[in-house]
């Protein structure tokens, strides 16, 4: 039988010699933050989304923390969040202080459950792994890290409503790091480029008199990654592309082999970020054979997400809500391929004989 070798490091691509003639140029710069390139980060990243407004962050986790101080969190604020989701989405709010209501998620989309979100001060909602979620986006701050390239009804998901970004190693867009908030609220904004800046408007001078905002931080981007990430924008539309074929192959083999996997909502076109799967019924026992056989055929995968947050030592809350959709997808599903070989990154008869080789899975 086949045995593949998927799992030494694909992602993210090497730099080219044009992004390394970039970084370099922006080192020699010596304008490290505050320069050129964050501004042109934030003017491609509004044509991308549709969004109006965008500003750049060293992060999306700092992204999302400043964006809940601009939203009006406070210690107490009760927060809604599904629970399946990664650390980085509470971070910011589990610094704040406020009060994080954990929620179950819909067993199809593995996003944020409409109804559950109900009853909170503000919800974050997650579109996880680029599958987008159904609440109303001008309603929520939605943490879009898995998402960039996503479109619902031919929009992008950015257009409407206030989205945090990520440009780190794993994403769509690769650098260093950084990350971005889009939004449709000017004031908002305002607030924002405040926020990353120690709390000093934008345009002032940088010193303890101009500071207006005690929640400020610096959350400043580095030109060096924003040359690296303006210049990859340019390549999303190719990996959204090989994503979504990829993807789309590897759910049609799966359905026909009767195995559980993600599915989209009507009308959405997911720049798949990750590809879930697990036994019909996510038995965790058949989710362990099914791991064990790929990997022993050189097809790795992953466990991401495996402890629901509601469930980890970190984020417990006083609360201990049973949410069962959660808690049975991280116990009984996978992610095909690893963040440094996803399979958008394998080439064509890889793809072929991971599909012949997934039959093995589904009689095991």
């Amino acid at each position: 039988m086949t045995v593949l070798q998927l799992d030494h490091r694909r992602w993210p691509t090497e730099p080219s010699v044009r992004e390394m003639a970039l970084i370099t140029e922006a080192a020699g710069s010596r304008a490290w933050t505050d320069g050129p390139w964050t501004e042109e980060v934030e003017r491609r990243m509004e044509d991308l989304t549709g969004a109006p407004y965008a500003v750049a962050f060293n992060s999306c986790t700092s992204a999302l923390h400043a964006a809940l101080h601009a939203m009006g969190a406070v210690a107490g604020t009760s927060v809604a969040v599904p629970a399946l989701t990664f650390a980085g989405t509470v971070t910011g709010a589990r610094h704040i202080g406020v009060d994080l209501r954990f929620r179950d998620v819909r067993p199809d989309t593995l996003t944020l459950d409409p109804d559950a979100a109900r009853g909170a001060d503000l919800v974050i909602a997650v579109d996880l792994h680029g599958v987008p979620h159904g609440l109303d986006r001008a309603a929520v701050l939605t943490d879009a890290c898995q998402a960039l390239g996503t479109r619902v009804n031919g929009r992008h998901v950015g257009s409407v409503g206030t989205h945090a970004w990520s440009f780190s190693s794993a994403k769509m867009v690769t650098a260093p790091d950084g990350g971005a908030v889009t939004t449709t609220d000017s004031a908002l904004a305002d607030h924002l480029r405040e926020l990353r800046d120690y709390g000093v408007p934008a345009g002032r001078s940088r010193s303890n008199a101009g500071v207006v905002w005690p929640g400020g931080h610096n959350w400043r981007p580095s030109e060096l990654s924003m040359a690296m990430v303006a210049h990859r924008l340019e390549s999303l539309d190719r990996w959204v592309a090989r994503s979504r074929e990829v993807t789309e192959r590897v759910h049609k083999t799966m359905d026909q082999l009767g195995l559980w996997r993600q599915h989209a909502p009507e009308g959405a076109e997911p720049g798949w970020h990750k590809v879930r799967f697990g036994a019909r019924d996510w038995d965790p026992e058949r989710a362990d054979r099914m791991e064990k056989t790929l990997a022993g055929l050189g097809v790795p995968t992953h466990r991401w997400g495996a402890l629901p947050l509601h469930d980890h030592p970190a984020f417990q809350t006083s609360d201990r809500p049973a949410l069962p959709s959660a808690e049975r997808a991280a116990a009984g599903t996978l992610c095909l391929g690893t963040e440094a070989s996803p399979p958008m990154t394998w080439d064509d008869d890889e793809i072929e004989q991971v599909c012949t080789l997934m039959e093995t899975i589904a009689e095991g």
